[in-house]
């Protein structure tokens, strides 16, 4: 009797550690009121650069890098377990992975798993998709139309089948206004990703060029407008600014996030990260002489708030991730070294002192954050 009892409670206890292992709650390090819980999901499989996107069902979708290939996993428990990997790429070896480089991922029509990535030594866009709920994924195809020097690769898609592959691009001639910048290009497609639009440039003025080695990221807005965030390296000035056109056309406004007139003749391999709230405020988050900080926007994304820094300590911050939700907390996530930690917020920008650190990356990697169904805050390392 001693002895079933003995091995119940270590299977009780295997368990409970396996079980902490896929999905592990933030603890002793946090301080401050607790309020929603922050949980820690580690990217299967050693992968790298997690990219996640959940569904209207619940379906968590990610997909992350390893070596030089990437893959899609997905889970429908909140990440306590995933599906085995599938391979994104058939010709192997062509994914670019590391530091912001990896494949992205969005959700389009009908639920179709959108993903593109920048090719390994800047050889192409590459985009593909599953339109079988993530079993397999369609041949890679290079949207580029002319051998050019490319990086970070981003993509945003819309439930009506619109699909948006982004890029930075060298083909264009040098701007002596622009050191170290490139414009930034987009191919489109209208059904779903079935085809797409031949490349060009995005247009707005001024023509203040992307940082050229800083990460995009793009969203589809439910108003109808596509939002593109960028660092740009104009007059080596590296300061944010968020981009806003129509879907349907090639025309964007360009709107200041936040002026700091960094100066640096260097690219900081550093972009923005930035979600778009139901009223229409974008929630926007970057690095800046190596401090994070966040701020959000007047509901038409035309004018945003005072900068938001992150609580004292750090001093080599870098890849934030800013989300909100409904109950008006903002989680601000962020790498400091090799350390990802976490901080609490109200929508006006007040620190709740609540904070805490979800764990450790390699020097390869950066985290990624979402929302649950039922408004918990998820860091993935």
């Amino acid at each position: 009797m001693k002895r079933r009892k003995f091995f119940l409670s270590m299977l009780l206890v295997v368990i409970a550690a396996t079980a902490s292992c896929l999905v592990t709650r933030s603890n002793g390090s946090n301080v401050g009121d607790r309020g929603t819980p922050v949980s820690v999901i580690r990217t299967p499989d050693g992968g790298l650069v997690p990219e996640v996107s959940l569904d209207k069902q619940g379906v968590l979708h990610l997909a992350y890098g390893k070596g030089s290939d990437g893959y899609y996993v997905q889970s429908r428990d909140g990440g306590k377990t995933f599906s085995s990997p599938v391979q994104l790429n058939r010709r192997a070896g062509i994914v670019a992975v590391g530091g912001e480089r990896g494949p992205k991922i969005a959700i389009g029509k009908d639920g179709a798993i959108q993903v593109a990535w920048l090719g390994q030594r800047s050889g192409g866009i590459w985009y593909t998709r599953s339109t079988d709920g993530g079993r397999t994924f369609e041949p890679e195809r290079n949207l580029l139309d002319t051998e050019t020097g490319t990086d970070e690769a981003t993509i945003a898609a819309d439930q009506d089948g619109n699909v948006f592959v982004l890029w930075l691009d060298g083909r264009m001639p040098v701007d002596s206004r622009n050191p170290g910048s490139t414009p930034i290009f987009m191919a489109a497609s209208r059904d779903n990703g079935a085809t797409f639009s031949a490349d060009q440039p995005l247009k707005y003025q001024p023509d203040k060029r992307a940082c050229s080695c800083c990460r995009m990221e793009a969203v589809v807005g439910k108003d109808g407008y596509l939002y593109v965030g960028f660092r740009t390296g104009y007059q080596n000035i590296r300061d944010f600014y968020l981009l806003k056109g129509r879907k349907t056309e090639n025309s964007f406004r360009l709107v200041p996030v936040s002026v700091d007139n960094w100066e640096l003749e260097a690219c900081p391999m550093s972009g923005p990260s930035f979600t778009i709230e139901d009223n229409g405020q974008v929630l926007f988050s970057w690095m800046s002489r190596y401090r994070v900080y966040w701020s959000i926007s007047n509901s038409e994304a035309i004018n945003f708030a005072p900068r938001v820094a992150t609580p004292p300590g750090g001093e080599g911050e870098n890849h934030p991730v800013v989300l909100a939700n409904h109950k008006g907390e903002v989680l601000l996530v962020w790498r400091d070294g090799a350390q990802v930690n976490w901080a609490k917020y109200t929508m006006d920008g007040r620190f709740t002192g609540n904070q805490g650190t979800a764990g450790r990356l390699n020097g390869h990697s950066k985290p990624d954050a979402f929302l649950g169904t039922d408004g918990s805050f998820y860091v993935v390392l």
